[in-house]
């Protein structure tokens, strides 16, 4: 049971001993106490930063997921036969297709792009849901010009066409 402040005497039964209407409405008068509104402030945004940096921490990692990519040629050997489609899914996540073979699933990952000249895309081979094989496929970004059958650099524009009454 709290003690009631001293500035504020009450009766044995717990009531009041002053019933005034200048002894109830004391905090509302203008020579009271009262607390800063500042300080008051202060502590609410002291509180609601963390919780606010917090959820946006967990938003983002719901997001993104729980793990990370390791699409790359180093990050790809992390595999190994056996693996579920479900821990190979943490480590590269989403793939970029479904290829059938028989009675294997191969899931394809990679960054495709046409500024390098040359991507890779990793084919993940399944059999009856456990990692079988694990196949590395480089492809060329160069473009062949259709009017003289050269090849254009990721890049480049196509040579402008010769004039022939120059």
């Amino acid at each position: 049971m709290s003690t009631p402040h001293p500035s504020f005497p009450v009766t044995p039964d717990g009531a009041p001993a002053d019933t005034s209407p200048d002894a109830l409405f004391t905090a509302f008068r203008e020579g009271s106490k009262k607390k800063s509104s500042l300080f008051t402030f202060t502590w609410f945004v002291a509180a609601a930063v963390p919780v606010v940096l917090a959820l946006g921490f967990f938003t983002l990692w719901r997001a993104n997921g729980t793990s990370f990519s390791v699409v790359t040629p180093h990050g790809i050997k992390v595999l190994r036969a056996g693996m579920t489609t479900q821990e190979v899914g943490g480590l590269l996540g989403n793939p970029l297709t479904l290829q059938k073979k028989g009675d294997q699933d191969c899931y394809r990952y990679g960054r495709p792009n046409f500024v390098n000249e040359v991507f890779v895309v990793y084919s993940v081979c399944y059999e009856q849901g456990q990692v079988r094989d694990v196949l590395t496929h480089q492809y060329s970004a160069w473009q062949i010009d259709p009017a003289t059958g050269a090849f254009i650099a990721p890049g480049q524009q196509p040579p402008a066409p010769k004039n022939p009454a120059g």
